[in-house]
């Protein structure tokens, strides 16, 4: 393929990377920085592919910039950390609720004692969770923890302490899970004694969810203190309803297979969807599913089925055409990495193909990240 190395981008970052292991390269002053972002084992997070990401972006003319799948929020804390100013959308709540402790730019409590003993105050109580999940994702036990932590959350009148909280929970929630995920209903996995793993935390899953949740708030922290300009946190929906208008838009949407049709982020992680909206989950419950998951949101499915997904992708990129469009996708994936160049020509005058290779956090074998930019200034 011969696709053409214009525009801002430096050629350097077109050459496949090394494998797995990457040696740092950013300036001494940013690199500590992204170390402290908050890890995670999120579906598809782009946390270590920052560095990589950075240099793609930092000589590109803008200020203003959208992050349309802002995820875990990532990619928005390095564009903040960069000075610019930052709108952050997802498809969904609980993405949303992360965003707005992560992004915030200052803590709504007064100190981490304070915080602390509102974990500490929590008590379990048997309600939605406890009647809907037993046996399914966590023990009885904590079930009924987290029916008093998401009613306990849930009363308090603060919107900023109500989002660092539930992200607190959210990442204790992840960290007892086998795969980081809710796709099965697969509590036994984490249970059984009698087997040998080669995958998991035995120590991490038995730890109680009041510790996980202190352990996350750290992070939320040390963040705060490091940019203070505020950022725009837009309601969750569909990227396909946002104004156009920013200097730069960066995509990352969900990637899509050339052979199937796989899960969307709504199945993966629609308990914490759930906790997001605790007083309506039973409500947005969907009646078939065995592992009781949310009712299907027609915007979502269309970003991760193979019959819609280059539409809407297509549709996206051409609607923000007078913006810098970032776009980071997979290698392999459906539509072909020609197709969506192609695309790209067709909307701007200068379009640059980034090529890195790295491993998912979840899966051991090596893929090919891309990174499309396209500009028509």
């Amino acid at each position: 393929m011969n696709f053409e190395y214009t525009g801002y981008a430096e050629n350097i970052l077109s050459r496949p990377g090394t494998g797995c292991t990457t040696t740092p390269s950013l300036p001494l002053d940013i690199a500590p920085l992204i170390s402290s972002f908050p890890k995670t084992r999120y579906y598809g997070s782009k946390r270590r592919l920052l560095d990589w990401i950075y240099h793609a972006l930092k000589g590109l003319p803008f200020n203003s910039v959208l992050d349309g799948f802002g995820g875990t929020a990532s990619v928005s804390l390095l564009l903040k950390m960069m000075g610019k100013e930052v709108t952050f959308h997802d498809g969904l709540l609980f993405n949303t609720i992360a965003a707005q402790a992560l992004l915030a730019d200052k803590l709504p409590f007064k100190n981490i004692g304070e915080a602390h003993s509102f974990i500490d105050g929590i008590k379990p109580c048997r309600g939605f969770i406890s009647k809907t999940f037993a046996g399914m994702y966590y023990t009885d036990k904590e079930n009924r923890w987290l029916d008093g932590a998401a009613t306990a959350i849930h009363e308090l009148k603060s919107p900023a302490k109500r989002s660092v909280y539930l992200y607190c929970l959210f990442q204790a929630c992840l960290k007892k899970r086998p795969f980081n995920l809710f796709h099965r209903a697969n509590l036994n996995l984490r249970l059984n004694r009698d087997v040998t793993r080669s995958f998991g935390n035995l120590v991490t899953w038995e730890t109680p969810f009041p510790v996980l949740m202190k352990a996350a708030l750290p992070d939320v922290i040390k963040i705060s203190k490091l940019a203070t300009q505020p950022v725009t946190i837009l309601p969750h929906g569909d990227i396909g309803r946002l104004n156009a208008g920013y200097d730069l838009v960066y995509l990352d949407p969900p990637y899509v297979s050339e052979s199937k049709t796989s899960d969307d982020y709504l199945r993966r992680y629609h308990f914490l969807e759930g906790l997001s909206s605790y007083a309506d989950w039973e409500d947005g419950l969907h009646n078939t599913s065995y592992i009781k998951s949310l009712q299907p949101r027609q915007y979502i499915s269309e970003w991760q089925d193979k019959h819609t997904f280059r539409e809407r992708l297509f549709d996206v990129i051409s609607a923000h055409n007078q913006s810098i469009v970032a776009l980071s996708y997979l290698a392999g994936a459906y539509p072909s990495e020609e197709e969506i160049a192609d695309h790209f020509r067709q909307n701007f005058q200068h379009v640059s193909v980034l090529r890195k290779d790295f491993c998912h956090a979840l899966a051991k074998e090596k893929k090919v990240e891309l990174l499309f930019i396209g500009s028509n200034i």
